[in-house]
């Protein structure tokens, strides 16, 4: 009798085990979301923007001329960009393995660019933990995440457009920053960018307002995302931190842009454009407009990405702007 109430026993704990289902350290972070409601806005910048900002004229063309947007629908964006630890659960739960090589900024007044095989997202070459937004990402990771994201809970996330990144990222302002009509204008109050501190590490000290803003955001790396204020939508590290992918691809201006919130699908699509700045840029890179390109299949230190979701999902949402 002891040894069938044994078997009994054993028989349930083996069953129990298999409606657990996967193991909870696999299980998705679903990211918080911030509803956005319809509305139009002005996407791009004037040339007296990027004038003043010093930039380059084949840069500044990327976002000009301005134009009209119209946000038809409403969608939902998310708080912050995706974490290591949100990707650290996909490479987990998946096995998806980004190879490298990783590409990093040299330090020193060179500022050279160089891949290394050696730094992946599980090691960027400089300390992380869970909370700071995962880089070494391409194109390909940033949709297989979302993709997984979409299956495992049955919601429908994405990459965003550059609209869709525009307008939630300005929140309804409409000057080079977000916070320029605040009282303390300080840039390292809400964002991580080149500031003095990464001057101190790694340009000797020398802090040429050219590369460097003359304040102390207190980190010389990526910072855990949502250190800083939040935009008047709620929303973390839309300029600053990392650049973030978008399903847009590259062009050399405006012309002919969507004037709504669909990604553009035509030009150089061997190049997608990144949106927000990241901790190694210089002022004149640090605005609501700018963007960049790179390749589809590039993987660098300041690269991350952050999820939308489409009308359906964002009005299921509590978050509401």
């Amino acid at each position: 009798m002891q040894r069938i109430r044994r078997l009994l026993l054993l028989s349930f704990v083996l069953l129990a085990g298999c409606a657990a289902g996967p193991p909870a350290a696999v299980a998705p972070i679903i990211p918080a979301m911030v509803r956005v409601g319809p509305g139009t806005f002005t996407a791009g910048s004037a040339r007296a923007e990027t004038d003043a900002a010093h930039y380059p004229d084949q840069n500044a063309a990327r976002e000009q001329p301005a134009r009209a947007v119209t946000v038809a629908k409403a969608y939902a964006i998310a708080r912050t960009e995706v974490t290591r630890g949100a990707f650290a659960r996909f490479v987990a739960a998946t096995g998806w393995q980004p190879d490298g090589p990783c590409s990093h900024l040299a330090t020193g007044p060179d500022n050279q660019w160089t891949a290394d095989p050696a730094r992946t997202w599980a090691n960027p070459g400089f300390a992380q933990t869970d909370a700071h937004p995962v880089v070494c990402v391409n194109l390909a990771d940033a949709r297989a995440y979302a993709g997984w994201l979409s299956s495992t809970t049955g919601r429908h996330f994405r990459l965003p457009s550059n609209t869709e990144w525009e307008y939630a990222a300005r929140a309804g302002t409409t000057s080079a920053h977000w916070w320029d009509d605040r009282p303390d204008t300080n840039p390292c109050h809400y964002a991580s960018v080149s500031d003095v501190g990464r001057a101190k590490a790694h340009n000797n000290g020398v802090a040429d307002p050219a590369r460097f803003f003359a304040c102390s955001d207190g980190f010389i790396y990526t910072a855990p995302v949502a250190s800083f204020r939040a935009n008047p939508w709620g929303l973390y590290d839309m300029i600053g931190n990392v650049w973030e992918w978008t399903e847009d691809c590259l062009n050399a201006d405006q012309s002919g842009a969507p004037v709504d919130t669909s990604a553009r699908s035509s030009g150089d699509c061997a190049s997608h454009m990144d949106r927000g700045a990241s901790w190694t840029n210089s002022p004149k890179y640090v605005r609501a407009a700018a963007q960049h390109p790179d390749l589809v299949g590039a993987r660098n230190t300041v690269l991350g990405f952050r999820l939308v979701e489409d009308t359906s999902e964002a009005d299921r949402n509590e978050s509401r702007r």
